[in-house]
């Protein structure tokens, strides 16, 4: 899994470089720099969900899924570049279609990690183990995810600016740092659980 979580990580380093720049020097390339790092990561966040709960990563097990995990990064790949392009094309950027698309690739990676909870997810969390074994982290994919969903509320409930300086724009950035540090401890948790060793033993 780790040039999965590499993918994901440095994705997300370019969409808040690219933020912190749009945010400080506004203009039209700044501005879709920002907006597509930011799709792309969305994308990137939702392939390596797939990949990880649906054990398309490499090993000697998995390895007759590799079509699938070929397929599967040519279709994310495909949307974000088409989301790109049809943004570009408009004569006109369509900030509530890029809204949109963000927000229904991110719910959709949220909900499949919410999953991850329950006690009979649509997968089995660790290849050739039955969900039986419940890891002590357990639910924290479920508390991060609602957490990451009420936080994008932010984004599309907007309000007046708190004394001109508080937006709600400004509190998704806020909300968003504890999200991201509880997110590495679990990825963390969840690469360091025992099944994976068993899974390993019995390749």
């Amino acid at each position: 899994m780790r040039p999965f979580y590499l993918l994901f990580t440095l994705s997300n380093v370019n969409l808040w470089i690219w933020s912190a720049v749009f945010h400080t020097r506004d203009n039209p390339v700044t501005e879709k720099l920002d907006y597509f790092s930011a799709a792309f990561a969305m994308f990137c966040g939702l392939y390596y969900s797939v990949v990880r709960l649906y054990h398309l990563y490499d090993t000697p097990q998995t390895r007759h899924r590799h079509r699938v995990l070929r397929l599967w990064a040519l279709l994310c790949f495909a949307a974000f570049v088409a989301h790109v392009a049809y943004l570009t094309l408009l004569p006109r950027f369509d900030y509530g279609w890029n809204m949109k698309v963000n927000v229904t690739v991110g719910l959709a990676y949220n909900l499949l990690w919410i999953s991850y909870s329950l006690l009979n997810p649509p997968y089995t969390r660790f290849y050739g183990i039955s969900n039986g074994h419940r890891p002590r982290f357990v639910l924290t994919p479920l508390f991060l995810g609602l957490a990451m969903i009420s936080a994008v509320s932010l984004e599309i409930f907007d309000f007046p600016p708190w004394w001109r300086v508080i937006d709600a724009h400004s509190l998704w950035h806020l909300a968003t740092v504890p999200i991201i540090i509880g997110w590495y401890q679990f990825l963390r948790f969840d690469s360091l659980d025992p099944s994976w060793k068993e899974e390993k033993s019995t390749a």
